[in-house]
């Protein structure tokens, strides 16, 4: 390097009263020339600053609003941000959930049939967001969670209890919006198959993608449907009979048995 910038080059530089020329000129040879980088000044105090804006961002990062609500219910911090950084897809299935929910229900009050419509679609609105909540293709972070401590069976479990909480809840409030439903006990006829079915999800997901463990344990509600529908003397709301209830209670407790089996041995 033939020649270095001046002290009042280097000075007008640094408080940034060069013009555009000579600014772009100085930055250019600042690049580089070592000795007239060493020479300089700066301004201490921005230094300090511009550190600790640094250290608050990196070292102490915000806590999203709603890692900040499950904070309040008494969740840790990493428990928190593992379920704040759930899948677009889940989002993308809360909108939809919201979306069916308001069309079925509106079609429960116009049309003779809608009620037997939103009776057969809520249970499976549970298993369709546990399907979208975990795994690969699902979930554009799951290569980073999957070398957490909390990866496999129990970020499973974390994930579809936070699919669950909002599933049931948006299900709950829309039947008791059902026509000819005045209680609470009336409005989750649909509660027991929709556990069922996400328990079963859960413990075919050991050996099958949770995807398709999904979609295979909806292909079987379908189809229970449809032969219902097609059977002389049989009426489909059977499948919320007493009896058929009792029936659903004892294959959720089986099916949470081994799920449970499976999360206490991963």
């Amino acid at each position: 390097m033939s020649w270095h910038l001046s002290h009042a080059q280097l000075h007008r530089y640094a408080t940034h009263t060069a013009d555009d020329v000579t600014a772009m000129s100085a930055e250019a040879h600042l690049t580089y020339c070592t000795h007239c980088r060493d020479r300089l000044p700066t301004d201490e105090a921005w230094l300090e600053r511009s550190w600790a804006d640094l250290r608050d961002i990196v070292d102490r990062p915000r806590l999203s609003p709603l890692e900040r609500l499950l904070g309040t219910l008494g969740l840790r911090e990493g428990t928190a941000k593992l379920l704040a950084a759930t899948p677009t897809l889940y989002r993308a299935w809360l909108v939809a959930t919201m979306i069916v929910l308001a069309a079925t229900l509106a079609l429960a009050h116009e049309i003779p049939r809608g009620t037997l419509l939103f009776s057969f679609t809520v249970p499976v609105v549970p298993l369709a967001g546990v399907a979208l909540a975990y795994g690969p293709g699902v979930d554009p972070a799951h290569s980073l969670a999957s070398v957490t401590p909390w990866a496999g069976p129990r970020l499973l479990l974390l994930r579809t209890c936070a699919v669950l909480v909002p599933a049931l809840t948006l299900c709950t409030v829309a039947a008791l919006l059902m026509p000819s439903v005045a209680t609470v006990h009336e409005a989750v006829f649909w509660l027991l198959p929709a556990l069922a079915m996400v328990a079963a999800c859960l413990a075919l997901s050991r050996w099958l993608h949770l995807s398709v463990a999904g979609a295979a344990v909806g292909g079987g509600w379908l189809l229970l449907l449809a032969t219902f529908a097609l059977l002389e003397g049989t009426d489909p709301f059977q499948l919320f009979s007493p009896l058929a209830q009792a029936a659903w209670a004892t294959a959720l407790a089986l099916l949470a048995t081994v799920v449970a089996l499976r999360m206490r041995t991963a």
